[in-house]
């Protein structure tokens, strides 16, 4: 299968998705992986020598958590962070749509839309914009991940429900590799992003539905 992940910020796509992504390379799929955002420019007050130093170190460690789990098809954007809401929507429909029509994926994964991040949001409905079920659409299922410190902080209208699981037992490890990766990204526990609090999600999920391991989703969309 043909699968696309679209997410707002470096990071984010191992923080929601690294092992079903592990798992997808592993069974064969091809897995393209977009990131939108730079994922610094919000939280930087130093001088523009500076920040694209940092923004360069950022972009690295994004390659190497992608050549952790196996992702050769990566495709990095610079939108400003923390600041999609100033765009026009569909100026970010419009980076997604011809790498759907390039990619011709079955399944998408993004962001859930009652995210609190407003990069989360903006990109889930950008990404359900641009694989709106048209004649001829390859897409035939979109899911939506969990981001911690992100989705269980949101918008208590639009709760985060998964209904479908991803056994990652296999693989659990392959993410933590990936995400220590990113080397200014993680936090100490108890924080949400911390490894410790990441692979008690995965195990706490995972006993919810019986296996060793997983990763939640919300199913928004799917095609039989």
């Amino acid at each position: 299968m043909n699968i696309l992940v679209v997410v707002a910020h470096p990071d984010d796509e191992v923080l929601g998705a690294g092992g079903t992504i592990a798992r997808h390379l592993r069974d064969g799929d091809h897995v393209a992986v977009v990131i939108l955002g730079s994922g610094l420019s919000s939280r930087l007050d130093c001088p523009e020598q500076l920040m694209r130093e940092d923004q360069e170190a950022l972009q690295g460690d994004c390659r190497q958590a992608a050549a952790i789990l196996g992702v050769r098809d990566l495709r990095l954007r610079d939108l400003p962070d923390n600041r999609f809401d100033r765009m026009d929507l569909l100026d970010i429909v419009k980076i997604i749509e011809p790498i759907v029509d390039e990619v011709r994926p079955e399944v998408v994964y993004t962001h859930h839309p009652g995210d609190l991040n407003i990069d989360h949001q903006r990109t889930a409905m950008a990404t359900l914009t641009a694989c709106r079920p048209l004649p001829g659409s390859s897409v035939r299922r979109i899911l939506a991940m969990e981001i911690p410190s992100a989705t269980g902080w949101g918008d208590p209208a639009q709760p985060f429900v998964p209904n479908v699981y991803v056994n990652i037992g296999d693989v659990l490890a392959c993410k933590i590799e990936a995400m220590s990766a990113y080397r200014g990204e993680s936090r100490p526990f108890p924080h949400a992003r911390s490894f410790l609090s990441l692979e008690a999600r995965a195990h706490a999920w995972g006993c919810q539905v019986g296996v060793p391991a997983a990763e939640p989703f919300v199913l928004l969309r799917e095609i039989l």
